[in-house]
C-alpha cells in the first residue's frame, strides 16, 4: 500500500533536485506534463504560445514527443525558480497555489488558495478541473482569474532573492507576480513574520487556456524533472 504523500513533500523533493544554473542555461528544471490528441497538437501549441507571450507562462521552453494517438507536452513550472533560490542558499518555503484576479492587466488578489501541507492532490490541478480559470479573458480583456502560487523566504535574503530573479529573466524565466515586503502581505495572503512572500504565475495557465478554447488534455503538474537541454522554444514548434 503506497503512503500518503502530501503536496509539499513531493514538491520539497523535486525542488531540492533543481540544478538548473540560469547563467549557463544548463541544468533540470521541474515541469508539468500534459497530453493531448495528436491531432489537436498544433491548436494546443498556438494557444500557449499566445499565453506565453501574454506573460501567463515561466518559460517558453517546452519538449514534445508524439506518439500513436498522443502527443506528451512538457512545459516549466513556476516552482523551478523556488528550485533555483533553494539552490543558492536561500530556505524558500512554497506556501500554496491558487487563482489570482486580475483587472486592467495587474494582479489584484488571490481570490481563492489551496494549502501545499494540507493536500495530497496539487491545489493548481484542482482549480483547473474546476473550470474556475479565465486566462482567455485576460489576455482578451485584461481583467480575468489566472492560476498562481505563492512563497515565503526570510526578509534577510531579499536582495539575493531578487539578484537570483534577475539572472533568470535574462535567461526568460518570469512570471513574478509579485515580490512582497518583508512582514506584508502579498496579493492578499499573509506571510509568516520575518519573511517575504513571492507570488510567482503559475506554469499550468497553458493547460487552462487551452481547455478553456475545447481541448481536452491530460495534466500533471510538477510532473517531474527534464534537463533544458533537450526542451525547445516554442517558436521553433509551431
Amino acid at each position: 500500500m503506497q503512503p500518503l504523500v502530501f503536496t509539499l513533500s513531493r514538491i520539497e523533493n523535486l525542488m531540492h533536485q533543481v540544478t538548473f544554473d540560469p547563467v549557463q542555461m544548463k541544468g533540470k528544471i521541474i515541469t508539468n506534463t500534459s497530453l493531448v490528441e495528436r491531432s489537436r497538437l498544433p491548436e494546443a501549441l498556438a494557444i500557449f504560445y499566445d499565453t506565453i507571450q501574454s506573460g501567463l507562462a515561466v518559460s517558453s521552453l517546452i519538449q514534445v514527443s508524439v506518439e500513436k494517438r498522443m502527443a506528451r507536452i512538457k512545459t516549466a513550472c513556476s516552482l523551478t525558480i523556488s528550485g533555483v533560490l533553494l539552490k543558492r542558499g536561500i530556505p524558500v518555503r512554497p506556501k500554496g497555489g491558487g487563482l489570482v484576479e486580475v483587472v486592467e492587466r495587474e494582479p489584484t488578489r488571490f481570490t481563492d488558495m489551496l494549502m501545499y501541507w494540507a493536500t495530497t492532490i496539487d491545489p493548481i490541478d484542482v482549480l483547473t478541473a474546476q473550470g474556475l480559470t479565465d486566462i482567455t479573458g485576460m489576455m482578451r480583456t485584461g481583467n480575468g482569474r489566472i492560476l498562481g502560487n505563492l512563497q515565503e523566504a526570510p526578509m534577510l535574503a531579499r536582495e539575493r532573492i531578487e539578484e537570483a530573479l534577475e539572472q533568470l529573466t535574462a535567461a526568460e524565466f518570469t512570471g513574478v507576480l509579485e515580490l512582497g515586503e518583508p512582514n506584508m502581505d502579498v496579493l492578499g495572503v499573509s506571510v509568516e513574520r520575518d519573511h517575504v512572500g513571492i507570488a510567482l504565475v503559475g506554469g499550468t495557465n497553458l493547460v487552462a487556456a487551452a481547455q478553456e478554447c475545447g481541448i481536452d488534455m491530460l495534466h500533471e503538474s510538477i510532473s517531474d524533472l527534464t534537463d533544458v537541454g533537450v526542451m525547445r522554444h516554442i517558436e521553433e514548434l509551431i
